[in-house]
């Protein structure tokens, strides 16, 4: 059994719609604080565009974990 973590931010671009940006294996001790950071310095360093021009606003943020068990065949 093999455990596989992402790190998904959401953010809004200019006309309001959703564009989600994705880190394969985070560190472990990221914190709220450590999270919202990077993602204030995304919007500010102006480093993605989405088709609804430039990444504006936080709006989430989350850890997802999933279990991988491979099956001998």
């Amino acid at each position: 059994m093999m455990s596989k973590t992402k790190l998904e931010m959401d953010f809004l671009d200019e006309v309001g719609k959703r564009f989600r940006l994705g880190v394969d294996n985070p560190k472990e001790d990221l914190d709220r604080f450590a999270i919202e950071g990077a993602m204030e310095a995304i919007i500010n360093e102006n480093i993605f565009q989405s088709n609804g021009g430039d990444v504006v606003g936080i709006e989430a943020a989350r850890v997802i974990t999933t279990t991988v068990t491979e099956i001998e065949l």
